[in-house]
Parts: C-alpha cells; sequence; structure tokens
C-alpha cells in the first residue's frame, strides 16, 4: 500500500508542474538547464545484459573485443543473445537548487521529465545489431523553457572466421549538458558509457553550461583481422560532431584514424602498440588542430569477473591559427603555426563480484575543449558502484572529476583558463513489480573556473544539486522471429 501511494505522489507531481506552467502566465522565467533526465543505456553489441523472453533461441556470441578498438574490454567472452524487442518508459520528478547555474543560490525550482522508447537485439550465426530509441521532453512551470529529448543509439558487429567489421552510431538532441558525464542512470540500469566506446572517440563534454538545447553525433567503423589465433589487426575512424543551440559555443567537427597491432600474451593478458591521429576542427573558427599519438597498451580480462585495460604514450600536437579576421578588401589573415609535446594516457576497470560492480576510469590528454576552449589538456576521472541491496532494492553510487585547462588564446580567454568540475551521486530503486521500479535518486555537481565571463551559462562557476523521484518500467521481452 505504501509503494502504491508513493507512485499516485509522484504522478501528481510530474502533473503539477504542468498544471503550473499553465499558471504561470506573463511572469519572469529562468531558462533550466543541466537537466538530470534518467535516460536508459543500451546494451553495446554482444554484451549479453538484456533480458530475454525464449531461452531455446539464444544464440552464443563472441564479445571478444580488440584491445586497439574502439570499445572498452567487457569481461564475458562469449555470451547468449536472443532476438527480441522490449519499450519501456520513464517518469520523473526533480527539485533543483540552482537551475540557472549561477553561483551557490538556492532557489528550488520543480521540473518534471518523461520518454518512452524501445530496445532491440537482433543476433544471427554472422550478425548482432543492437538498436535504442528513446524520444520526450522535459516539463517546466513556463513553456518557454520546455525541450525536447531525442536519443537513437545503434551498434552492429558482423563476424566472419578470421575478421569482423563492428559499425557504432550513437546520435543525441538534448538539453544542453544532460549527456556524457552529467547523465545520472538509475540503479537498475548498469552505467552511462553508450556502447562502451573509449571516451578518446566521442567529444569532450566534461565542460557544464546552463543554456540551450545540443546536438551530438557520434560515428565509429572498425576493422579486425585475425592472421594468427593470438594476433589481431585493428582499423578504425571516428567521426563526430556537436552543435549548440541558443548559444555561442565552438562547433565540433572530430575526426579520428587509428591502426594497431593486438598480441594475445597469455590466456588472460593481451598487449597491443597502436597509432592515432586525430583532427579537431570548429566550424564558427579558424584554429585547427591535429594530433599524433602513439600508445603502448595493456589488457587484462577474467572471464566474467574482470576487465583492465591501460595504455600510455606521447603525442605531437600541430595547431594553426589565424591573426585577426579577413574582411572583403582587407589583407590575409597571418597563420602562425606551432607544436606541442605531450603524454597520453586512457585507462578503465570493471570489476564484479558476486551482486556488485564496480567501475573506473582516468583519461589524460588534448582534447576538442567542449565547446568552451579551442583545444585543452583534458583529465578525467570516474567511477561507479552498483549493488543488488536485496531482493527488491538495488543502489548505486557515481562521482567524477574533469580538469580542461585551455591551449590557444582566443579573444576573451587567457591562455591560462581553466576549468574544473565534479559531480557526485546516489540512486535507490525499488522493484515495485517484475517490470517496473521507483527510484529515488540524488546529485550534486560543482564547476569552479579562473575565468569569469559575463551572462549565464558561459562557463562560471557554480553549484546545483537535483532530488529526482522518478517511476520507471519495462514491457515484457518480444521475440522477433
Amino acid at each position: 500500500m505504501l509503494v502504491r501511494n508513493i507512485c499516485l505522489a509522484l504522478l501528481a507531481m510530474v502533473l503539477a508542474v504542468t498544471a503550473g506552467r499553465a499558471q504561470a502566465q506573463g511572469g519572469d522565467s529562468a531558462t533550466l538547464a543541466v537537466q538530470p533526465v534518467q535516460l536508459p543505456v543500451v546494451t553495446a553489441p554482444s554484451s549479453g545484459n538484456a533480458q530475454s523472453p525464449n531461452a531455446d533461441s539464444a544464440t552464443p556470441v563472441s564479445d571478444k573485443r580488440a584491445l586497439a578498438g574502439a570499445q572498452e574490454l567487457s569481461p564475458d567472452a562469449t555470451v547468449l543473445r536472443r532476438s527480441h524487442w522490449q519499450p519501456f518508459f520513464n517518469l520523473t520528478s526533480t527539485l533543483d537548487t540552482n537551475p540557472l547555474g549561477v553561483g551557490s543560490t538556492v532557489s528550488l525550482v520543480p521540473w518534471g521529465s518523461f520518454y518512452g522508447g524501445a530496445d532491440v537485439l537482433w543476433s544471427s550465426h554472422r550478425s548482432d545489431l543492437s538498436l535504442n530509441y528513446l524520444g520526450g521532453g522535459v516539463l517546466s512551470q513556463h513553456k518557454s523553457e520546455d525541450a525536447p529529448i531525442q536519443r537513437l543509439t545503434l551498434g552492429e558487429k558482423l563476424s566472419w572466421r578470421h575478421a569482423s567489421i563492428s559499425l557504432f552510431d550513437q546520435f543525441g538532441y538534448l538539453p544542453e549538458a544532460v549527456s556524457e558525464f552529467y547523465l545520472p542512470t538509475g540503479a537498475n540500469l548498469p552505467g552511462n558509457r553508450e556502447l562502451s566506446l573509449q571516451p578518446v572517440f566521442v567529444p569532450n563534454q566534461s565542460i557544464a553550461t546552463t543554456v540551450g538545447q545540443e546536438l551530438t553525433n557520434a560515428f565509429v567503423g572498425e576493422l579486425d583481422v585475425s592472421p594468427t589465433p593470438r594476433s589481431s589487426l585493428t582499423f578504425l575512424e571516428s567521426y563526430s560532431v556537436v552543435r549548440f543551440f541558443n548559444s555561442s559555443f565552438l562547433d565540433l567537427n572530430d575526426t579520428i584514424l587509428q591502426g594497431g597491432f593486438n598480441h594475445q600474451v597469455t590466456r588472460n593478458d593481451t598487449i597491443a602498440l597502436l597509432y592515432r591521429f586525430t583532427g579537431f576542427r570548429f566550424s564558427n573558427l579558424y584554429q585547427p588542430m591535429d594530433g599524433h599519438v602513439v600508445q603502448l597498451a595493456f589488457g587484462r580480462q577474467v572471464a566474467g569477473r574482470l576487465a583492465f585495460q591501460l595504455s600510455a604514450g606521447p603525442e605531437l600536437s600541430l595547431f594553426r591559427t589565424a591573426a585577426g579576421q579577413q574582411s572583403p578588401g582587407s589583407a590575409p589573415p597571418t597563420i602562425t603555426e606551432f607544436k606541442r609535446v605531450s603524454w597520453t594516457l586512457d585507462s578503465s576497470m570493471t570489476y564484479g563480484i558476486r551482486r556488485t560492480v564496480l567501475k573506473l576510469g582516468y583519461d589524460h590528454g588534448v582534447t576538442d575543449g567542449a565547446g568552451f576552449l579551442a583545444g585543452a589538456i583534458t583529465d578525467r576521472g570516474y567511477g561507479s558502484i552498483d549493488g543488488q541491496l536485496s531482493r527488491a532494492l538495488t543502489g548505486q553510487l557515481i562521482g567524477g572529476y574533469a580538469s580542461n585547462r585551455a591551449l590557444i588564446a582566443m579573444a576573451q580567454q587567457p591562455v591560462n583558463e581553466l576549468y574544473r568540475d565534479w559531480f557526485a551521486g546516489v540512486t535507490i530503486s525499488y522493484a515495485w513489480s517484475r517490470w517496473a521500479s521507483i527510484f529515488l535518486s540524488y546529485q550534486v555537481q560543482r564547476q569552479a573556473s579562473n575565468f569569469a565571463c559575463a551572462g549565464i551559462g558561459c562557463g562560471n562557476s557554480f553549484t546545483r544539486q537535483f532530488i529526482s523521484l522518478g517511476l520507471t518500467g519495462r514491457a515484457r521481452p518480444r521475440p522477433i522471429g
């Protein structure tokens, strides 16, 4: 009876947000952003985490991933996949202490979010396809602040005896900082790293803002060839774009080419040598950057328990800047070129024991600057713990840190500009039934910068807290074929 009353109260809160908007006629609106919307994470190809409707239709699929590839290593070597589709929904009501993201202001503002969508998993002897789509929106007390949510994630793996081709694509049209670093997930969802792609292959989004919409799309194509049972060659290309709406941030175009050699030393240990080219371009600024990276990598996998990988090496970065803006009748701008040598590191670990899963990661290197900076030296660390507390109760702890230091001076920014971001959160989820659960979440977000700018949402320092109550559900999986 208590659970049923809580759910009714939740629905009433969501409806109250919508009703409150109708009463807010002619008042000043406060822009809502960095809204922690509960979004599900699509299962990566061959990840085997999805529930299945028919045990007899299971297809064994290899989840062997190349150490020099785009995905993070998985503890599972072989999994059973069943072709099915499964619809889901989510309703969330949130109290936000600082919707404008200005200083340490405390002003409780309620808003709600909703979405619905479906997971599609299709497996055969040679093909393994994962597809996830969701659509919904954010509702506030003011109609002008409502925002749409759209996301589509796809992964396909085609396998032959000595070769495989993997294709990944993830598209999002979301309120400004909902994606990547500040995307919270319910305790019943395994994490917030879509398709398990390594962070280097998706745009840097570790600087928070508080206004506008953001469109992102990242595509990765990977070819793995195994000339011998213990050795393989990996070739991949990644292209991603980021477009900011209702803001003056730098639109991003990132291209990555990578090739590597993998060798399995023992049953559990693998080493790799790889070369990576990175090209960062900005649609509204001439300041191209190219990077050349060589890394030595080590990976260790223990079936069903551990996946660890570490890669490190030097990077040569080439920059070109234009002095002055060219206008009709004026002399061409002066192009200045310079180089920088630095180091890179990419690491991640997944460790599972009984009903608890620990995930950790750390990355260091040159990035695109997250739309705020024309290139940055970025450090990112993240971690999460997911655990089954009881038969019906699950919990999740998340936390992370990011530091972005400017590489190149811009007209309005000093060369030593620095952004530091922290986030942490806890979510408790209760299984109301086999296919539905309610959750309570608390999150805190902090950003600090040594550069003061005018206006809202331009990267100033602020502290923000969220308390969310929600209902999420998934229908019974429906077999395909």
